[in-house]
């Protein structure tokens, strides 16, 4: 395991700038792969693709890659392990709680 994996990297997602550390991003990334959806698999593919090029995870979701993010982070929320405060911000992100500007272009 290299030292990154504790670094923290920062993910964009409706505008909010979350800061993850390298295990909540892996945390996310397997609860995803659970679910077992096309639009699951777009937003893990987008974040591990994002997150190999370093710098900001900027993410540009779909209403469906949304739904998918809120049912992992609520799949990862029902374990043992609980949420960090990280994830759970990001749980309510996806859920579109708080400030939301999106911008959509074709």
């Amino acid at each position: 395991m290299t030292g990154s994996a504790d670094a923290p990297m920062q993910l964009v997602v409706r505008e909010e700038v979350l800061d993850l550390r390298g295990e909540e991003l892996d945390r996310l990334l397997e609860a995803l792969a659970r679910l077992d959806l096309r639009d699951a698999d777009a937003v893990a593919d987008d974040i591990a693709a994002l997150r190999l090029a370093g710098g900001v995870i900027r993410l540009t979701p779909t209403e469906a890659e949304l739904a998918a993010l809120a049912r992992a982070l609520a799949a990862l929320a029902a374990e043992v392990r609980p949420l960090g405060p990280r994830l759970r911000r990001l749980a309510s992100v996806c859920a579109g709680d708080g400030p939301r500007t999106e911008r959509r272009t074709a």
